[in-house]
């Protein structure tokens, strides 16, 4: 009888530390997982959209080193992902531009060493469809895509971002520096 209070006590110390532990280890990932969501997301609103870049660049896109590869390379290369939301009560339309990081390039003193958008291919993938593979240079003034959102409605991009294999040689320390923009219509 002696034997069984103790070993039901002992049952009880366990189960708690048990508890105790599987609590704090929940807690814990939970905290972390909210510190590092929140240093990597950035959130850009304007009156009516709000624009959330979910990598640790934000809304900026840097290919540092020319490699030509493959399409089927570059589809599967480096993505930069950001949801766009309508915050109205009515629908929105809005355009995904890609420009140049005029201030990347002058703190890095691009010059002659930038990429050509001639030899720079990107895939513009909306939330499930196909994606597809287009030069930078065949987009007019860097509109990737214009598009609307219903109301409350939110869509997820990816942009990928990689040089064209062709025969064009260029140095290896050649890059380039971009950054996403969605602007209201």
């Amino acid at each position: 009888m002696f034997y069984q209070k103790q070993l039901r006590k002992q049952m009880m110390k366990s189960a708690m530390i048990i508890v105790f532990l599987f609590l704090f280890a929940i807690g814990s990932t939970y905290f972390i997982y909210n510190q590092f969501k929140d240093e990597r997301d950035a959130k850009v609103n304007s009156s009516h959209l709000e624009v959330t870049f979910h990598e640790k660049t934000k809304d900026k896109i840097s290919l540092l080193q020319f490699y030509p590869v493959s399409d089927a390379v570059g589809l599967s290369s480096r993505a930069y992902t950001f949801t766009v939301q309508n915050q109205t009560d009515y629908p929105i339309s809005y355009q995904i531009e890609l420009i140049d990081d005029e201030q990347a390039q002058e703190k890095d003193q691009c010059g002659t060493d930038l990429i050509p958008k001639e030899l720079l291919k990107l895939s513009v993938r909306k939330d499930h469809e196909v994606a597809d593979a287009v030069l930078l240079s065949d987009f007019p003034n860097h509109i990737l895509r214009k598009d609307y959102l219903e109301a409350h409605q939110k869509e997820d991009y990816t942009i990928r971002i990689w040089a064209v294999n062709s025969s064009f040689v260029l140095n290896s320390t050649a890059h380039y520096h971009g950054i996403i923009k969605v602007t209201e219509l």
